[in-house]
């Protein structure tokens, strides 16, 4: 069952910020010779791999892996797989700032999710919150030159089924704990991944190998900050507290040398913020 706890759920977000800034890094390093799917694949076995010696202390017994809502994990693995796919593909193509930041539209995203999933009507609040974010979406995507820009567009829709995948998580954590989600979304995702793995593989360098190897950490770690965050404050509250990943991305994109921030990109960032937060302040889920 979860608790509120905002001190440990602002703690857990902004560590979970960090990793996730720090994977499409890691990514940028490697994603030049190394194709999309073996990516995913060694990220989520390195984290399986890494999950299962510390899962019996953390459950009890693999006994406690019995879930009553099997399909939940489902779906929640198609979408976070989904929106995994889509922010590589981006940051293959965009600066990591651009990609972090349009995987982090998910909170505009959640509303609408909502909408279908729980058929909840959206209130004033709602309406003006996705419209501000949204226009913070348009200044991003620079209508002019890059609103038909495959990876942009890519990235959006990663934004989608991220939204898809908390809303997932977030009922989750009302009966699961942390560990056994994690659990369910490794394993169910080896299958998925390893079909992309035999489409194109490419033997790693030895550089590659340890790079995909401490994603694989960095993997165990984001998921379970995340999970965790989700258990101690409610969605809104989560999703601002992410938005600081653009900022670490933004560092991180002064060590690549590829940063391309500007007055439009910047007050991009604040209306996609202040939506995000308007839009999902009145969500229970």
């Amino acid at each position: 069952m979860r608790k509120d706890n905002t001190p440990l759920a602002i703690t857990y977000a902004l560590s979970a910020a960090f990793c996730f800034a720090l994977i499409g890094y890691l990514i940028k390093l490697i994603e030049h010779r190394l194709s999309n799917g073996l990516m995913m694949f060694f990220r989520q076995f390195f984290s399986f791999c890494l999950l299962l010696p510390i899962l019996p202390r953390q459950i009890g017994s693999f006994s406690n892996l019995k879930t009553s809502c099997f399909q939940l994990h489902l779906l929640r693995t198609f979408a976070s797989l989904s929106a995994m796919f889509c922010l590589f593909f981006s940051i293959r193509y965009l600066p990591l700032v651009n990609a972090v930041l349009l995987s982090y539209t998910r909170p505009l995203f959640i509303p609408i999710v909502i909408y279908f999933w729980l058929k909840k009507k959206w209130t004033k609040n709602v309406w003006f919150g996705l419209i501000t974010g949204f226009i913070g979406v348009i200044l991003i995507l620079r209508p002019d030159e890059n609103v038909l820009n495959i990876a942009a567009l890519v990235g959006l829709g990663g934004g989608m089924f991220g939204a898809i995948a908390f809303t997932a998580i977030r009922r989750l954590t009302k009966t699961e704990p942390a560990e056994r989600i994690l659990f369910y979304y490794l394993f169910i995702s080896l299958p998925f991944t390893s079909i992309l793995l035999a489409i194109d593989w490419i033997t790693p360098t030895l550089f590659e190998w340890e790079i995909l190897f401490v994603l694989g950490i960095l993997g165990t770690i984001y998921q379970m900050l995340l999970t965790r965050a989700y258990q101690h404050a409610k969605a809104f509250k989560v999703g601002s507290l992410l938005y600081s990943s653009i900022a670490f991305a933004f560092l991180f994109d002064l060590i690549l040398g590829s940063s391309s921030m500007n007055f439009i990109a910047f007050a991009g960032i604040l209306l996609i913020a202040l939506g995000s937060f308007i839009a999902l302040r009145e969500e229970k889920i």
